[in-house]
């Protein structure tokens, strides 16, 4: 019965897991890289309306800007 309730709890703790990173990245990720976007190409990229593809693509340039900004804080803390 043990062996029951800790595969539960973990498959629970998977879903949410997987919805958090989710969230973070969709929304967090999206807006982020929604004004990357605008700044360097200069408004033309992203449109007003884009299409799933184009959100997946905005998302992971925001979360790899935000990594590469957090990277560059620490190397230059460490100076």
């Amino acid at each position: 019965m043990e062996e029951v309730i800790v595969a539960y709890f973990r498959a629970l703790n998977a879903f949410f897991r997987y919805m958090l990173q989710s969230l973070v990245i969709e929304f967090i990720g999206y807006s982020s890289g929604w004004i990357v976007c605008k700044v360097f190409t200069l408004g033309r990229f992203p449109s007003l309306l884009p299409t799933e593809k184009e959100r997946t693509r905005i998302s992971y340039i925001g979360v790899i800007s935000i990594a590469l900004f957090l990277l560059a804080i620490g190397v230059f803390n460490s100076f």
